[in-house]
């Protein structure tokens, strides 16, 4: 794998999500919400680029993290390691601990989902032979590239990471489970490993900033936040497609 141009075309989209979520750039047209301000659409951008597509170490980081995470549907004494915290943590949320479960998964789904748009912007860049720097025009192309099936999936694991954070009561309890369980693995370290650890930190510090980016707001604000979000990413990827098709 070309590391170095994977990170390139990682900037690239970073650089595409910092002009999208410009206020001076989009705050008069005509599909944006009036009371949206600057420090709203700030800090949108920036849980954007910060836990979705975040800088090219720090993605190694999240990539090696929850590969660490999937790896505990193959061991199952890791699940049965965590059974003592994660039976009190039933018995404190009751039935919102099979919904808490389900928010964990919809982030590995939404970071495998990312994983693989990434991996498909390398392996149109390379079938190219395009070299660092790519033009607006060849980067542009790579993102033809993915098939519009994948772009799809993409943005329908997006929606479902961000109708999870928007429950900010849901997320903050699965958050306190995310601490219970791990509590349980620093206490069993020989069961454990510190990148087992280390992954659970980093989901926690992901839903953490998503709560602290939707619980200032209220409900209706919370909708209209995602919803501007989905459809900004929305209309972004249909319409490279649609020039370039």
């Amino acid at each position: 794998m070309n590391k170095q141009l994977k990170y390139h075309l990682i900037n690239k989209y970073r650089d595409s999500i910092n002009k999208r979520y410009d206020y001076k750039a989009i705050k008069n047209d005509a599909d944006f919400p009036k009371h949206f301000t600057k420090k709203t659409v700030d800090e949108l951008k920036d849980f954007f680029l910060g836990s979705l597509y975040s800088e090219p170490v720090e993605r190694e980081k999240l990539d090696a993290a929850f590969k660490q995470l999937e790896s505990f549907v193959t061991n199952p004494s890791k699940i049965w390691g965590l059974m003592g915290n994660l039976t009190s943590a039933i018995f404190e949320f009751g039935l919102h601990f099979p919904s808490a479960i389900r928010a964990g998964v919809s982030a590995l789904e939404t970071h495998s989902a990312a994983h693989r748009f990434e991996q498909g912007l390398l392996d149109a860049a390379e079938e190219n032979g395009y070299t660092i720097p790519l033009t607006d025009e060849e980067f542009h192309k790579c993102l033809t590239a993915i098939p519009l099936k994948q772009i799809d999936q993409l943005i329908k694991d997006l929606s479902g990471l961000f109708k999870v954070i928007s429950d900010t009561e849901l997320l903050g309890k699965t958050i306190s489970i995310m601490h219970h369980a791990l509590e349980r693995m620093e206490s069993k370290k020989n069961v454990y490993t510190k990148k087992d650890r280390d992954a659970v930190k980093l989901g926690i510090d992901l839903f953490q900033k998503g709560y602290d980016l939707l619980d200032q707001y209220d409900e209706d604000m919370k909708q209209q936040i995602v919803k501007f979000a989905i459809r900004k990413e929305t209309d972004f990827l249909k319409s490279i497609h649609e020039k370039h098709s």
